[in-house]
């Protein structure tokens, strides 16, 4: 286990600077994204109350819908846990920085602006918004360490010797390695998220 644990924050401890700058700057987008809402008060579209989508509205937000209209912690939870790692982490971030290294990051810091205008507390009349923005608090720790994931892939893809790597196709794949690791703590993160807001959104909210 302190082998694995290791290995997970090896790629953290080697770019730390890095890390502490991207949750800076993800933290300040997103409370720009809320400040942006105060002054244009018609961008807020629907803000913490919009989390579900409607019956008969097809995409993602419909299967999320469904799956927490159903009642079932267990299934609302796994739902969440797939869209959140295998569309919002793995195909609108990670795989895009394979083909253009370090656009993950700059998706990473979009996802925090567009959540500070879509989850602003901002003129919402929803006293439930403080067991809401837990939800995002993890889930958005998730999405950084994906964005950093692909800052670390992308140094490493050009800056290949800065790691030991003796050529871009071998710091390609230390990335990939490094991203693997990072996946760790983004699924354990990722599955702590999914529970709480089952369980928060059916027992509680609901």
């Amino acid at each position: 286990m302190k082998s694995l644990i290791r290995d997970i924050a090896d790629p953290i401890r080697e770019d730390r600077r890095a890390f502490v700058v991207l949750n800076l700057a993800y933290l300040g987008l997103f409370g720009l994204g809320i400040l942006a809402t105060v002054v244009i008060p018609e961008l807020r579209p629907g803000g913490l109350g919009a989390l579900q989508g409607e019956p008969g509205t097809g995409g993602l937000g419909a299967v999320i819908g469904d799956a927490y209209r159903s009642g079932n912690v267990a299934i609302a939870a796994l739902v969440t846990f797939g869209v959140n790692l295998l569309s919002a982490s793995l195909l609108q971030t990670t795989v895009p920085s394979l083909v253009i290294p370090f656009l993950g990051v700059a998706l990473t810091l979009a996802r925090g602006l567009s959540w500070g205008v879509l989850f602003t507390p901002v003129g919402a009349e929803d006293p439930t918004f403080m067991i809401h923005w837990v939800t995002l608090a993890i889930e958005g720790a998730a999405y950084v360490v994906v964005g950093f994931a692909a800052w670390v892939h992308g140094r490493m893809f050009l800056q290949p010797r800065r790691y030991g790597f003796a050529t871009r196709r071998a710091g390609y794949v230390g990335g990939l390695v490094a991203t693997l690791k990072l996946y760790v703590l983004v699924i354990v993160l990722l599955v702590i998220g999914a529970l709480y807001e089952a369980i928060t959104v059916i027992h509680l909210i609901a």
